[in-house]
């Protein structure tokens, strides 16, 4: 796994690598505008082919994300009262609508040329999903998908969100776990825009999940995505 230090270091580490590599990146907490600005540059990169698939696991500081359903972007606190308590607002590009992200929340961000996997979309949505289905019966919880609504759900509670976006077939974004991570900042939106949407985590369904439980879960969700790629290894051009 390669440490992020900045993104330029980063880049290129990506450019040095093997194309036939497929690296995990841990970049810590970084802010949402540095990832999503480095997630747009390794997508045009990896569409021409001058980095290998990656995969970024991370965290973010407290950020309100808007997604391209603007129906969907619905706030319950005003802008100016978030911002003043030091909470991101940012207009993006994926599907869904609007959610939340800050620190104890596992994010994934997988940078993979799907085509070149013969991936549809909509098994790659399901490996996201089970990343963290698999994740939480590590944990003795039993979370689920529910028909026709994206993410992972336990009982009728959230457990993580999924909204990617894709150009000529590389993704980026991905699937936000909630782990330890403080669910107050959910009460100022609703959630992708679902009524009635109440959001839980796995230290609040588990025990045992700790802060420090932070890194075997990023082991895992490697050890896990590392399966699913060689399950669908590239085509040889």
């Amino acid at each position: 796994m390669v440490h992020y230090t900045d993104s330029e270091t980063l880049i290129e580490q990506l450019k040095a690598s093997t194309k036939e590599d497929q690296l995990f990146v841990d970049c810590g907490l970084i802010d949402y505008s540095t990832a999503l600005d480095l997630q747009m540059r390794m997508q045009r990169l990896r569409i021409e082919d001058q980095i290998p698939d990656t995969i970024l696991l991370l965290e973010h500081p407290p950020v309100l994300t808007l997604g391209i359903r603007k129906e969907k972007n619905r706030l319950l606190t005003e802008r100016a009262i978030l911002e003043a308590q030091g909470v991101q607002i940012i207009q993006i590009q994926r599907g869904g609508g609007v959610t939340a992200h800050n620190p104890g929340q596992l994010v994934v961000y997988p940078i993979v040329k799907i085509p070149s996997r013969r991936i549809r979309v909509v098994p790659y949505i399901r490996f996201l999903e089970n990343l963290c289905i698999t994740l939480a019966a590590r944990y003795g919880i039993e979370a689920h998908r529910r028909n026709r609504l994206p993410g992972v759900w336990v009982g009728e509670k959230k457990l993580a969100s999924v909204g990617v976006q894709i150009i000529k077939g590389v993704t980026i974004h991905g699937i936000a776990m909630n782990i330890t991570n403080d669910l107050e900042l959910f009460s100022s939106i609703i959630p992708c825009g679902l009524e009635g949407v109440v959001m839980t985590s796995m230290a609040e369904l588990s025990a045992e999940v700790t802060l420090q439980s932070m890194q075997s879960n990023k082991e895992f969700v490697i050890e896990q995505s590392m399966g699913f790629l060689s399950e669908n290894p590239r085509i040889r051009s």
